[in-house]
């Protein structure tokens, strides 16, 4: 047998062997008779005590007892009735024997003492009848026991419970262990994650790096022969909602490594060498049960630059957090074993120290997904979900460039909840159409009350974006228009974006048209204008500014980036006031040359935006695909005409098609 088939059966082996002690331990703790040791001595204690104290009540509990008032007392005294009487707390007590059975009669006295009493007194002497002074009651001596010792009991109970809070729970440095307080809150998971490399879809990239870490653990002589070493740290960046904590799960369930997984912000207490304490623990854990993998996420809250010159010392817990994570990742005594998961989306705030090679090895950038990643994340978040036959994941896809896994995880569970409020099982096109909007613009008010004038500026304010869009050169096409409020806006026009890895300068002044295109369309069509382009106004000033300012394509300026530094502690300008004057005019002029164009080229098509307002009027939503056939010089009846059509022709086949369902069903009963 190969060498290498004999340590996976050991391993195996001894695996299976800490399974069943961990169970025995759990059955054994579940067989656990509650009145073994300690409780059980102290159930016979209390139960021997009890008996003494009461002996001489039980004595007299099954006797037969009959409550007398004083006088008769006295007058079955004087007459002889009762051989001996007994004084015992409040009460005088005397048996007598009537009709074959003893009988105790007692009365309450009436002074503290019977010897104060003359008349029962003279009875009593003048029948010989034996009198006897009894101890109290066991009730009241306990009563006066319990009321001596019960708050020192009490406060022996609270010290032994605040002890076994603090001393108990070794795990973990919870809030209520303060001698366990600097240890770390690790969990080493040995339940696997579910989630598997097939799993994660969208950063093919960012699986096959971390496939060769987990590769790496599992075949490690087939990298050692070629003199390679396991990398000591990988560390995750990409904006939130890529799929970094997804990556760590699949790395968890598909490894055979032990995972320990804690957070970044775990670490960090008030006091200080709290953190670093937590850090020491973390690893001497993941050291006892190498090979191990630590994943650290959101480790910008300890890693961040440490401050220098005169903000030195501002942070003294988190650094020396950091400064023993650096130790435990590359230190002298440092497990080769041991490899560190990491993810952020805060690269720019990590410390340098932390980021070299020897610590973090390999940055696995994870993207926001491309065309073909999007199509195959929803393809995988879709798999417990029905879908209609004309649901077209290439098509959503397409609009929803940005999205990453996690939008569009949302946006698929939006549509089920659409479908749901359809009382239906099944997705259609229309619900992920609707959730895509519902997520880029908000809620949509269909219900809302616009007045006709509104409306109607409204129509003019998105055609003119419309057109604008499909007749610039370098702008993207259009996907759909609509004039049905939506969140906060009155309308939008949805592009269909293509996917970039550069931008042009003729197509940052083509969406600085597009931009203008509302706004110019309600001064040609309305003779006025509205605050309904303020957004578009900013955002194209943004890019005009984006234009001179950053990149440089400013023909006057030149090649050269004016912004100011990024350095946070740095709070002087990094341009004069002329420069700054002559930004502003640059800007101003590119804006107003690109309204200008932007009404040259609407007035010129005027007819066909004429065209698309009417459309919009009557139909309130239309597709990109109606847009351009109005440019090509159709119409909008031409085009209410098909559509009217169309729809009956819908109509009837899903009426042809319930009535198959209705003679099928009647068939079968």
């Amino acid at each position: 047998m190969a060498e290498k088939d004999k340590n996976d059966i050991r391993k195996r082996l001894e695996e299976l062997r800490k399974d069943n002690n961990r169970k025995n331990n759990r059955q054994d703790d579940g067989n656990k008779s509650p009145f073994s040791g300690f409780l059980f001595f102290i159930f016979v204690v209390l139960l021997f005590t009890f008996t003494a104290i009461f002996h001489q009540d039980i004595q007299t509990y099954f006797q037969a007892k009959k409550e007398i008032s004083y006088t008769e007392f006295v007058n079955r005294t004087q007459a002889g009735e009762f051989a001996e009487i007994n004084e015992k707390d409040d009460k005088l007590i005397a048996q007598s024997h009537e009709n074959g059975k003893d009988t105790l009669y007692f009365t309450k006295k009436i002074t503290d003492r019977v010897g104060n009493e003359p008349i029962i007194i003279n009875a009593i002497e003048r029948k010989k009848v034996k009198l006897n002074s009894l101890q109290p009651s066991g009730g009241s001596f306990f009563l006066l026991l319990l009321g001596q010792f019960l708050p020192m009991i009490i406060m022996i109970a609270l010290m032994v419970y605040l002890a076994k809070k603090m001393v108990g729970g070794s795990q973990g440095g919870g809030p209520g262990n303060i001698f366990g307080f600097g240890k770390s809150r690790v969990n080493k998971i040995d339940k696997k994650p579910d989630v598997k490399f097939d799993d994660v879809a969208g950063v093919d990239g960012a699986k096959e790096e971390l496939r060769e870490v987990v590769d790496f653990l599992k075949n490690p002589e087939k990298y050692t022969k070629a003199g390679a070493r396991v990398p000591k740290g990988v560390l995750l960046l990409g904006r939130p909602g890529t799929g970094k904590t997804l990556l760590a799960k699949a790395v968890a369930g598909e490894s055979g490594a032990s995972f320990f997984s804690i957070s970044g912000s775990e670490f960090v207490e008030m006091f200080v060498g709290v953190g670093a304490s937590r850090v020491r623990d973390l690893f001497e854990k993941a050291k006892e049960s190498s090979p191990s993998i630590i994943f650290i996420d959101e480790i910008d809250a300890i890693g961040r630059r440490r401050s220098v010159g005169k903000n030195s010392g501002s942070n003294d817990e988190r650094e020396q957090t950091l400064n023993q994570l650096l130790v435990e990742m590359d230190g002298f005594e440092t497990d080769t074993k041991v490899i560190v998961l990491a993810a952020t989306n805060r690269e720019d705030v990590l410390d340098p120290a932390l980021l070299r090679a020897g610590r973090f090895d390999r940055r696995v950038t994870v993207d926001a997904p491309d065309l073909q990643g999007r199509i195959a994340i929803l393809k995988v978040h879709s798999r417990n979900k029905k879908l209609a036959k004309d649901v077209r994941l290439e098509d959503i896809a397409k609009i929803t460039p940005g999205f990453v896994g996690a939008d569009l995880a949302n946006l698929l569970n939006e549509a089920a909840i659409l479908a749901a409020r359809r009382a239906s099982d099944t997705i259609k096109m229309a619900d992920l159409d609707e959730a895509v909007d519902k997520i880029g613009m908000g809620l949509g008010q269909k219900g809302k009350i616009i007045k006709p004038e509104e409306k109607k500026l409204l129509a003019y304010h998105e055609a003119g974006h419309a057109i604008m869009t499909e007749l610039t050169p370098g702008a993207d096409s259009v996907h759909k228009v609509t004039i049905i409020p939506r969140g906060e806006a009155g309308g939008f026009m949805m592009p269909l974006p293509e996917e970039k890895l550069v931008t042009t300068s003729k197509q940052m002044l083509a969406e600085i048209k597009v931009l203008f295109g509302g706004r110019a369309a309600e001064e040609i069509g309305l003779e006025d204008i509205s605050t309904g382009a303020y957004s578009d106004i900013k955002r194209a000033t943004k890019v005009a500014r984006a234009y001179v300012e950053s990149v440089g394509m400013s023909k006057k300026l030149g090649p050269i980036n004016f912004e100011n530094s990024d350095d946070e502690y740095s709070f002087a300008p990094n341009k004069s006031d002329e420069t700054v004057r002559e930004i502003d005019l640059e800007i101003r002029k590119i804006l107003t040359e690109e309204y200008l164009n932007t009404l040259n080229t609407l007035q010129d098509n005027w007819s066909k935006l004429e065209e698309v307002v009417a459309l919009l009027l009557k139909k309130e939503t239309i597709t990109g695909d109606e847009v351009r056939r109005i440019i090509k010089g159709e119409t909008s009846e031409q085009i209410l005409k098909e559509s009217e059509n169309s729809d009956k022709d819908e109509k009837t086949q899903s009426f042809e098609t319930e009535e198959v369902k209705k003679i099928k069903k009647f068939k079968k009963i």
